[in-house]
C-alpha cells in the first residue's frame, strides 16, 4: 500500500471507524488540548476539533491556545480516531446475530482467549488499541475471567439499542446520528514468528463491532441510526447462531441436558429473518444484484455448543483438531480439518434447521459453520431476581469458577486467517500415500 511519510509513517488514505469516512492524512483534524477549547459543533462535549497550522518539533499539532495536541479526530463526524488506524491498514470485522443469541458472552470469551493464545502459540501480540473505546469489552472479561467472587452467580448486561457502544453526533444542525464505537486492537509479528525478519510488514489494527440483536429486525435502521452500515465493510461477517432458540433443537435435546436454556417455554427468535434483514442491508449498501453473491467470509457462529452437544454425541471440542504445532513451535491452522468439521455441522443443520443454511448460502459464496462454547458450562437461574424478557423468563447467571470456554477464539482465528495473509499460517497438507 502507498504510504505518504509526515514526520512518522502513515497510510495514504484513513478510513473513520465511526462513520466510515475516508480522508488522507493532511485532512484529518485534531483535537485541541487546552481545557478553555470545548466548543466543537458536532462534539458539544468534547474539545474543539480544528485543522493545524502549527506543529511541535514532535509532530504534534500545536491549538491555538498554544498546547501541544496528541488525538485525532474524523473529519467528517469529528469522533476520535486511535492512532493505529493512522499507522496501521485496518481490518473490519463484524458480529451479528438475534437478541439472546449470547453475542456479548462470545465476545468476552472470544477476546479474552485471543490474547493468550495469538501470543501463546502464533507469536502474534494482540494488544488494545485504544483502552477508552474498550472499556466495556474489558468489564464484560473482569466480570467472567476476573471475578474476586468466584463462586458466586453473575450476569453480563444486555447490549442497549443506544447504550455505551454507540456515540452521539450532531452531523448537522438539529441532526442527531448515533453512531457505532467499535473495539479497536492492534496485531503484530513478535519475534519468534517465522516471517518476522521476511521483509513483509505484517501489522494490523483490528475494529470489531457489536450490535443488539434488536438492530437487527426489520425496519430498525433509519438514516440517524445506521448502527449496522459496517457490515458493507468488514472483512469477514460473524452470524451468531444459537440453536437453542429453535424449538426443533429444544425438542431434540429434551431429557438429555439440565441445561435451563433448552426448556420449552423459552422465547423463539426467527434467527434466518435476522441474517436476512442483514443480507439485505448489505445488497443495497454495496449494490449487490440478487442473483450475486458476497465474496467475502461468512462464519456461522454456533453458540452454546455444551448446551446442544448431545446431538453430536456430547463429544468435547477440542484445540489440537484444528491448531497443528510446526517444526518451530509455532502452530499452524488446519484448514482442511476445520473445513471437514464445518461441512458435518453444516449437515446437522440442514437436516434440523435447514433454512439458517439457506439463508447464509444463498449470500455468501464463502460459509463456514464453526462449534462454540463460550463459556463451557450450563448457567442457572439466579434466584430473587424478576423475570426477563417478553414472554417473561427466569434470569440466568453464570459462577465464574465454572467457566471453561472452548474454541471461542476459532471463528476470529480463522478470519483472521482467510483476511490478514501471513499473520497465521495454514497447515500444509499431507500427501496421500
Amino acid at each position: 500500500m502507498k504510504r505518504e511519510e509526515t514526520g512518522q509513517q502513515v497510510l495514504s488514505q484513513i478510513s473513520c471507524p465511526h462513520c466510515w469516512h475516508k480522508s488522507r492524512p493532511y485532512e484529518i483534524k485534531w483535537v485541541s488540548a487546552h481545557p478553555s477549547l470545548r466548543d466543537d459543533a458536532k462534539v458539544p462535549d468534547g474539545q474543539r476539533r480544528f485543522l493545524p497550522t502549527r506543529f511541535h518539533v514532535s509532530g504534534q499539532a500545536v491549538d491555538s491556545m498554544g498546547e501541544r495536541c496528541s488525538e485525532i479526530a474524523c473529519p467528517q463526524c469529528h469522533l476520535n480516531i486511535p492512532r493505529d488506524l493512522v499507522e496501521l491498514p485496518v481490518a473490519f470485522y463484524s458480529i451479528l446475530g438475534s437478541p439472546s443469541s449470547g453475542k456479548s458472552y462470545f465476545l468476552a470469551s472470544s477476546m479474552w482467549r485471543l490474547r493468550t493464545t495469538l501470543a501463546q502459540r502464533f507469536a502474534v501480540s494482540f494488544e488494545d488499541s485504544d483502552p477508552i473505546a474498550n472499556h466495556k469489552l474489558h468489564e464484560y472479561e473482569e466480570t467472567l475471567f476476573l471475578n474476586s467472587k468466584r463462586g458466586g452467580l453473575v450476569a453480563l448486561p444486555k447490549t442497549e439499542l443506544d447504550g455505551d457502544l454507540y456515540e452521539q453526533v450532531e452531523m448537522e444542525q438539529g441532526r442527531i446520528m448515533l453512531l457505532p464505537r467499535p473495539f479497536v486492537f492492534r496485531m503484530r509479528l513478535l519475534p519468534t514468528h517465522p516471517k518476522v525478519n521476511s521483509g513483509i510488514r505484517v501489522g494490523r489494527a483490528m475494529c470489531l463491532y457489536d450490535n443488539a440483536g434488536e438492530h437487527f429486525l426489520p425496519g430498525a435502521q433509519s438514516a440517524n441510526a445506521p448502527g449496522t452500515r459496517h457490515l458493507a465493510v468488514s472483512k469477514a461477517l460473524m452470524f451468531v447462531f444459537d440453536p437453542t432458540q429453535h424449538p426443533k433443537v429444544r425438542e431434540l435435546c429434551n431429557g438429555k441436558t439440565l441445561d435451563p436454556q433448552v426448556r420449552d417455554d423459552l422465547v423463539s427468535f426467527r434467527q434466518d429473518h435476522i441474517l436476512s434483514e442483514a443480507t439485505r442491508r448489505i445488497r443495497a449498501e454495496l449494490g449487490l444484484r440478487q442473483d450475486q453473491r458476497d465474496k467475502r467470509p461468512l462464519i456461522v457462529v454456533m453458540t452454546k455448543y455444551d448446551a446442544w452437544s448431545s446431538l453430536v454425541g456430547s463429544r468435547p471440542l477440542q484445540d489440537d483438531w484444528v491448531l497443528q504445532e510446526s517444526a518451530s513451535g509455532i502452530c499452524q491452522l488446519n484448514v482442511r480439518m476445520l473445513k471437514s468439521l464445518s461441512d458435518k455441522f453444516r449437515n446437522l443443520l440442514m437436516k434440523i434447521v435447514p433454512e439458517i443454511v439457506a439463508t447464509a448460502e444463498a449470500f455468501s459464496e464463502d460459509v463456514t459453520y464453526i462449534p462454540v462454547s463460550a463459556l463451557g458450562c450450563s448457567p442457572e437461574e439466579i434466584p430473587g431476581l424478576p423475570p426477563v424478557g417478553n414472554p417473561p423468563r427466569s434470569a440466568l447467571g453464570i459462577r465464574p469458577e465454572s467457566i471453561n470456554p472452548a474454541w471461542s477464539e476459532m471463528p476470529l482465528l480463522y478470519a483472521i486467517h482467510r483476511t490478514i495473509p501471513g499473520l497465521i499460517a495454514a497447515a500444509p497438507e499431507r500427501k496421500p500415500a
